[in-house]
């Protein structure tokens, strides 16, 4: 019955570890010779106006490279303009690294958009280094990050862009993963119905 048990209890935290897996995005393997768009699909999200580039090409000092956490590449908002990561069975998002490209004082707001999961919030980052801002918003569908604000910290260039880097999601399992856990589940419980079954037959017998 303990043998039973344990694997029971070990199934479902396989199950919360696998559902669990956080996936950490650090854009350092697309192709950033040029600043480029990022696809549909990279890393199993949609985006939409997230581009990326290779930061180590800028000055050293500018905002796209101090935003660096992982070399070379960070994602930034094209045209400085709101940029939107989603994808439509849902996501968590976790955390990531930000930094302003251009300005210091940055204000960057996230907002989701889906029915019922409303997450939004406010929060400034410099050119000096990246920010570490923790989101821990589950079962999400998109989220808008849109920049505004700050003054220029005296670099050759401007605009309300933001360099973002390492962010860290998490998948929402799909259907059919709950359908396993839950049969599963049926499955271990159904042992230790018939091996109750078989003791009380046993006793009956002696």
């Amino acid at each position: 019955m303990n043998k039973i048990r344990l694997a029971l209890l070990f199934l479902a935290m396989s199950f919360a570890a696998s559902s669990a897996y956080a996936q950490v995005i650090n854009f350092d393997d697309l192709p950033s010779d040029t600043p480029t768009r990022i696809s549909n699909g990279y890393a199993g999200l949609n985006w939409d106006n997230f581009y990326v580039l290779d930061g180590t090409k800028y000055l050293p000092g500018i905002g796209y490279q101090n935003g660096i956490v992982s070399s070379p590449n960070v994602a930034f908002n094209a045209y400085g303009s709101p940029a939107t990561i989603s994808n439509p069975n849902g996501f968590n998002l976790v955390s990531g690294y930000f930094n302003g490209a251009w300005n210091n004082g940055l204000q960057i707001t996230a907002t989701t958009a889906n029915p019922g999961v409303i997450y939004s919030t406010s929060f400034s980052v410099n050119t000096t280094g990246p920010t570490y801002i923790a989101f821990n918003w589950n079962n999400i569908t998109s989220v808008t990050f849109s920049s505004a604000g700050g003054t220029s910290a005296g670099y050759h260039g401007g605009g309300k862009h933001f360099a973002l880097d390492n962010l860290t999601v998490t998948a929402v399992p799909e259907p059919e993963e709950y359908g396993m856990m839950l049969l599963g589940f049926g499955m271990v419980g159904y042992q230790i119905k018939r091996k109750r079954k078989q003791k009380m037959a046993a006793l009956t017998a002696a």
